[in-house]
């Protein structure tokens, strides 16, 4: 008999450097496919959900924050047993949790189980950059380029993403969370406070997390990181790429509220 593993020439656990003669599969038909999915999901369900009890929000918001915490533990379980085993060694320059995309594990379990102003400053965060971030991974998902569409690490990939723009969409169009201009100051705090983590290990090390060292892959940006490196002045580019992110929110905020605005005329 012959077997999924058999026609696509790789298992759905197969690791990116065990898969070969693969190049990308960002924007493949079945990516394709899967971005038309997960917006029309973030439309219609969004209406689904516009009169949604805020307990069931509050139940979702826990069943997603566990789920996105087990599979990030399994991702980098997984991925760093292939590493050391094969000599390569735990992967420090990419596979630490401290990307500005792993802020929704943390925020999201802030979010779900906390209280007061660092809940507050999670869904800040949530409903705003996260919503944008999560929006941008789900077309341009970088792990298309690392595995295969069928397999666990596109998988963990696309879904993180589309979770990420989804809760953002759910928790706006529900009511859990109305935006106001000071939810700009507040989703940028969680931004500072993993930046605290991550610009001292990339200074140490070389590598790229939240993009605040050398903006890789990033256009004007990671030449702007470069030309300022070869000036000694790379900490410039680091405070630019920490400031994005606050015009991001407040254009989250600024059609938040235009949509507001036009649905209360409408209703008027």
């Amino acid at each position: 008999m012959i077997g999924v593993t058999d026609i696509l020439g790789y298992g759905f656990f197969d690791y990116k450097y065990n898969i070969p003669d693969f190049s990308s599969d960002l924007f493949c038909p079945a990516h394709i496919g899967y971005i038309v999915l997960v917006y029309m999901l973030g439309i219609f369900g969004s209406y689904l959900l516009r009169k949604a009890d805020h307990r069931r929000i509050s139940a979702l918001l826990k069943a997603l924050s566990v789920t996105a915490l087990v599979l990030e533990t399994a991702k980098i379980s997984w991925e760093s047993y292939y590493d050391i085993s094969s000599g390569r060694g735990f992967n420090y320059f990419g596979l630490l949790p401290v990307y500005t995309c792993s802020l929704y594990i943390y925020t999201m379990l802030a979010a779900a189980w906390g209280r007061g102003r660092a809940r507050e400053c999670s869904l800040s965060f949530l409903t705003t950059v996260g919503l944008v971030y999560g929006a941008i991974g789900v077309v341009y998902c970088n792990g298309l380029n690392f595995y295969p569409f069928w397999t666990f690490g596109a998988f963990y990939s696309l879904f993180f993403h589309s979770a990420m723009f989804l809760t953002g969409m759910f928790l706006l169009v529900s009511g859990y969370k109305r935006l106001e201009w000071r939810d700009v100051p507040l989703s940028f705090i969680p931004i500072l406070l993993l930046s605290l983590v991550a610009i001292p290990i990339n200074y140490a090390i070389g590598s790229d997390y939240m993009l605040i060292y050398s903006g890789s892959g990033l256009p004007l940006y990671e030449e702007l990181a470069a030309s300022l490196a070869e000036k000694g002045l790379r900490w410039v580019y680091t405070v630019i790429m920490m400031l994005t992110h606050l015009p991001i929110a407040a254009l989250v905020v600024a059609v938040y509220k235009l949509i507001g605005g036009l649905a209360k005329r409408k209703r008027g």
